[in-house]
């Protein structure tokens, strides 16, 4: 069963009410990349780890990350 509780975690964006948040440019990736990406998004929607928001003003660009060959 998945606990909806707040107290395992809570993302917070810490920003200065005083400065403009900026809106990064959309970036563009290689099919091959593209097709990896969706299938992990798809994936994390799948089993709830992550959801959808809408923030209208701000966008965040996917960043991947290598992770090291398990020996």
């Amino acid at each position: 069963m998945h606990s909806k509780s707040l107290d395992v975690m809570v993302h917070k964006l810490a920003m200065d009410p005083e400065v403009e948040p900026v809106k990064q440019k959309k970036r563009y990736f290689a099919p091959s990349r593209n097709n990896f990406i969706s299938e992990e998004v798809t994936k994390l929607l799948s089993v709830r780890f992550i959801g959808e928001c809408y923030y209208p003003g701000w966008i965040a660009n996917v960043i991947m990350v290598r992770k090291p060959n398990k020996m």
